[in-house]
């Protein structure tokens, strides 16, 4: 008996219900698997308990900022090989931009992309995160 494909899990972290259920509907519908959370919190709980292929993290969440939650995910050695990119609306700063390498933080997305750009976003950085972990595989084995 085959063993079904995994599709890829996604985690979107985002304090805009509506936005969680855009994107969702939109990755959903692209084939990956979707989970949300409403806050860094619950997100880093859902990270280390599902261990998703990608954690989209909103840039502007209240409380801890989405660089700041980020830097959390890597910081813990359950959640440190996660790739995570920045969702946000805005031009990001010269020192933003040094905070997200320094994290390091995978990319930035504009959520003003249209559905089909934000997608193939997705599977860009998804393709490049699968490659480096095919890389890793091949050097240890």
């Amino acid at each position: 008996m085959d063993t079904p494909i995994k599709k890829p899990l996604i985690l979107i972290v985002d304090d805009d219900p509506v936005l969680r259920r855009l994107f969702g509907s939109l990755l959903g519908n692209a084939g990956y698997e979707v989970q949300d959370a409403s806050d860094a919190d619950q997100g880093q709980e859902l990270a280390v308990r599902l261990q998703p292929d990608l954690i989209l993290m909103d840039k502007n969440l209240p409380g801890i900022d989405g660089i700041a939650a980020s830097e959390r995910l890597k910081k813990d050695a359950a959640t440190a090989h996660i790739s995570i990119p920045l969702l946000t609306n805005e031009d990001l700063s010269v020192e933003t931009e040094k905070r997200m390498k320094e994290v390091p933080i995978a990319d930035c997305i504009q959520k003003r992309l249209d559905n089909k750009e934000f997608i193939e976003r997705v599977k860009k950085i998804l393709g490049t995160t699968e490659h480096k972990l095919a890389q890793e595989e091949k050097s240890v084995g």
